[in-house]
């Protein structure tokens, strides 16, 4: 069996028990219900701790394989996307940092009472709903718009939690071992981010993608501590 095959069937399944949460957490949005909310901020604490807790071993392996928002993107862009290269801006350190600060600066207001958007008298339910409204307005605001543009995950070249676990995942353990290469480039062109196996980026999701498309079989994935 492929790596394709075997992230497609792992994302299937995030797919289907994040999208039940995740409309839980909308219906206590609507509704106000501190409890539903509280179970927004379970999912996205699962997200953001499950991915950056990965990160040193696999690396963005959360983003490849399991990330809710990079799965719908896989899943609904991939057909109907331009699939156009993505603008160089996107990668650029300055406008990942400017993102970061941004979702900082946001959970900072929420957790200081300052939401204008949810609030309930539990901070931390007030917390869940802004994090899962915040996700809504960033897929239909930016990454839906920029999929169909440009690649379907451009999102993910500059996504802040994606960032954080590029930065903590430089030394992690599971990488991507090229030998005898030709040059041919065209992991570069299948990956979803746009990255040369070559260069061993700490941006790569490790979906494995460039080990199922090089014909020369010259990437191969390895645990090292090196």
């Amino acid at each position: 069996m492929t790596f394709r095959i075997q992230r497609r069937n792992t994302q299937k399944v995030s797919l289907a028990v994040s999208s039940v949460i995740f409309a839980m957490a909308v219906y206590g949005i609507f509704t106000k219900n501190d409890n539903l909310f509280i179970i927004g901020l379970i999912f996205i604490g699962f997200i953001l701790l499950g991915g950056i807790l990965l990160s040193p071993i696999f690396g963005r392996f959360w983003c490849g394989w399991l990330c809710p928002r990079g799965v719908f993107l896989d899943f609904t862009m991939g057909s109907i996307s331009m699939n156009r290269k993505i603008p160089r801006v996107f990668r650029s350190k300055v406008f990942k940092n400017m993102m970061l600060v941004v979702m900082i600066l946001m959970l900072g207001m929420t957790l200081a009472g300052m939401n204008p958007v949810i609030k309930s008298a539990n901070p931390l339910a007030s917390l869940g709903g802004f994090l899962v409204l915040m996700c809504i307005i960033t897929t239909i605001a930016m990454a839906i718009p920029l999929g169909l543009l440009y690649k379907p995950r451009t999102w993910c070249s500059f996504c802040p939690v994606g960032y954080i676990q590029s930065i903590i995942s430089k030394k992690r353990l599971l990488k991507l071992k090229v030998e005898n290469c030709v040059d041919c480039r065209k992991c570069e062109r299948e990956c979803p981010i746009e990255l040369n196996a070559t260069q061993g980026s700490s941006d790569c999701f490790n979906c494995m993608q460039c080990v199922d498309i090089c014909n020369k079989k010259s990437i191969k994935p390895v645990i090292s501590l090196e």
